[in-house]
């Protein structure tokens, strides 16, 4: 009990707290002359960001982020075009260049701002450190100096680490995964990933040797990103995320939860309003996820 209480306070899964609206929302005047004018809204996957985007076997969009956005789309209406799915650096590179008009899954940067805006976040993730089984669940990435770390290519944290811990021989990846499998094959010391796709990813047969450690002092505030010319889209996204209640966030929650084993229904499955931010905090529960993962992978 007393290493799940050192993991709690990093623990931490947000999502905004909201009234129960009917749907099709009624949206005003100007914003359904604005969706009227613009026929088809362009967006795209992350090729294998999960458990919020990433595309199965049969090319589909799945995840958290995907089932938000499909809810979005029957109450508002929007015109949706998806486009193919790819790699996180190369969405951001089709944004840029005025090809999409509309991501999930985006911490909002001071880089990315420069041709996108983004909606209130409606998840918050911690990031951490990935480690294989033998080693100390206590190493930081201060004690990683002058060894070779994986991070996601192109993600927010990765200018973070880089100017936070310039000693570390930073590898920037495509995707998390390639990230964990550079992990087994020992070409890293550690990942650092969100805790989200870490819990989800670890699941998987192929890494199930490997742990969870601590905590960097990132987080990820999950948002959509639009076209920064197009502030009515950014208006209308808004006006769908704040129809969603509880209910309804909890219900499109729990499938993804349910991807990890033994948290929809522990103790420790807790919901408290965040005071001032309008936000449901959802505590405890990856929290669990990381206590059973590092009793059952204890290091040598």
């Amino acid at each position: 009990m007393q290493r799940l209480r050192r993991l709690l306070p990093l623990l931490l899964l947000v999502l905004a707290c909201t009234r129960l609206a009917a749907a099709p929302l009624q949206l005003e005047p100007e914003l359904q002359q604005w969706l009227a004018s613009h026929p088809t809204i362009n967006w795209a996957a992350e090729a294998d960001y999960a458990p919020f985007i990433f595309v199965d076997a049969q090319r589909q969009a799945q995840g958290l982020s995907h089932d938000v956005l499909r809810i979005l789309q029957e109450r508002l209406g929007l015109p949706l075009q998806q486009q193919p799915a790819l790699p996180l650096n190369e969405l951001l590179d089709q944004a840029r260049r005025g090809h999409l008009d509309l991501l999930t899954s985006l911490r909002p940067t001071a880089e990315r701002a420069e041709y996108l805006a983004f909606t209130s976040p409606y998840v918050e993730v911690p990031t951490v450190l990935v480690l294989r089984g033998e080693q100390r669940n206590s190493l930081t990435l201060k004690q990683l100096a002058g060894m070779r770390v994986a991070v996601g290519d192109g993600y927010a944290v990765e200018r973070f680490v880089r100017d936070s811990y310039p000693t570390v021989q930073w590898l920037a990846l495509p995707t998390d995964r390639a990230g964990l499998q550079a992990l087994q094959k020992r070409q890293v010391a550690a990942v650092v990933m969100d805790l989200g796709s870490a819990s989800y990813l670890l699941q998987e047969e192929a890494f199930q040797s490997l742990q969870i450690g601590t905590g960097i002092g990132f987080n990820y505030p999950l948002s959509f990103a639009y076209r920064k010319d197009w502030p009515e889209l950014g208006r209308i996204l808004e006006a769908g995320l704040h129809s969603l209640s509880l209910a309804e966030r909890e219900e499109l929650m729990q499938p993804w939860l349910e991807q990890l084993p033994g948290t929809s229904k522990q103790p420790g499955y807790l919901l408290l309003a965040a005071v001032g931010l309008g936000l449901l905090a959802l505590t405890g529960l990856l929290a669990f996820l990381a206590y059973r993962r590092q009793r059952r992978v204890q290091p040598s």
